[in-house]
């Protein structure tokens, strides 16, 4: 190969190395059909006697042939964005409502007495409580290239933190940043198929399936409220199924309903309780934002 056919070579790789970088979001089958054209027009060009250089130029900037090239495919590049950013919004306000709730209501079992963190510690324990909001904000913060990197480096983070100590709480604020990195993923090209509406009635109704399951050991005894609850919660969990926004809101709005009565009333408030509340906010918000409609241009 002479120096020249390598100069070649290199423009055209260095092309399709860049306009592949911009094209993560969408689909393997649509980025290999998007490259293959893109080799063919350098094919084209080569036989026609342009010089790669001149085949890069007529195509364009990388970055804006590939907004080109997602628009003809109807993906909006901003959709899954706008999904991350309100689930991490819904995440940060999480944690922020799971702190003041640590901290002025939940009395600590390791002291005397049954205190609150803040009757104990004094108020500075709220601002270590906020620690994992601050956590889960971040990706709302960092550059658009870092912002998946950033969003499941937090969902670890913060998965870590729940499952230590007095922060067990957090697991809620963990479910809703794993729900930031998942659903912008499986919804990038769409709404969400079939398939994974299941798995998210299937997760809606976990909960109630394992207290059921714990009555029929023995682990515990259901009256006929416990029964109604649980019923509920699977009728309303198998929203979930329902290809729509709505069904999605309905099923959050029923685990922030379970999240605030189990708050307000100490006595039925179990770690159970707590994380089917975190499930239904989380799979339920994740559905509705995955199932929104996408915006249309003004005067369309």
């Amino acid at each position: 190969m002479t120096e020249r056919d390598t100069m070649n070579a290199n423009a055209e790789d260095t092309y399709l190395r860049d306009v592949g970088k911009h094209l993560r979001t969408l689909t393997p089958t649509q980025r290999d059909a998007v490259l293959d054209d893109v080799r063919a027009h350098f094919a084209d060009a080569a036989d026609a006697g342009r010089t790669p250089e001149q085949a890069a130029e007529s195509l364009g900037d990388p970055a804006r042939f590939t907004e080109r090239v997602q628009a003809e495919l109807g993906h909006d590049t901003s959709r899954t964005d706008r999904m991350r950013r309100v689930l991490q919004w819904l995440a940060t306000g999480a944690a922020v409502f799971t702190a003041m709730f640590v901290s002025f209501l939940w009395p600590d079992q390791s002291l005397p007495g049954l205190d609150t963190q803040v009757e104990q510690y004094g108020f500075g324990i709220v601002l270590l409580n906020l620690i994992p909001a601050l956590i889960a904000a971040v990706p709302l913060f960092v550059p658009a290239r870092a912002r998946t990197i950033a969003a499941v480096t937090v969902a670890v983070v913060l998965t870590v933190l729940s499952l230590a100590g007095n922060t067990t709480f957090h697991t809620l604020t963990a479910m809703l940043a794993w729900a930031a990195v998942v659903v912008p993923a499986i919804a990038r090209s769409g709404r969400p198929a079939a398939g994974w509406r299941i798995t998210g009635a299937a997760l809606t109704a976990l909960p109630a399936v394992l207290v059921v399951v714990g009555s029929l050991v023995g682990s515990w005894e259901m009256d006929a409220s416990s029964w109604l609850w649980t019923g509920g919660l699977v009728a309303i969990g198998a929203l979930i199924a329902v290809p729509r926004a709505w069904a999605g809101a309905v099923v959050a709005a029923a685990g922030v309903a379970v999240l605030i009565v189990a708050t307000l009333d100490l006595g039925m408030l179990t770690l159970g309780i707590w994380w089917a509340g975190g499930v239904l906010l989380a799979v339920g918000a994740g559905h509705a934002v995955a199932h929104t409609r996408p915006r249309t241009p003004a005067g369309e």
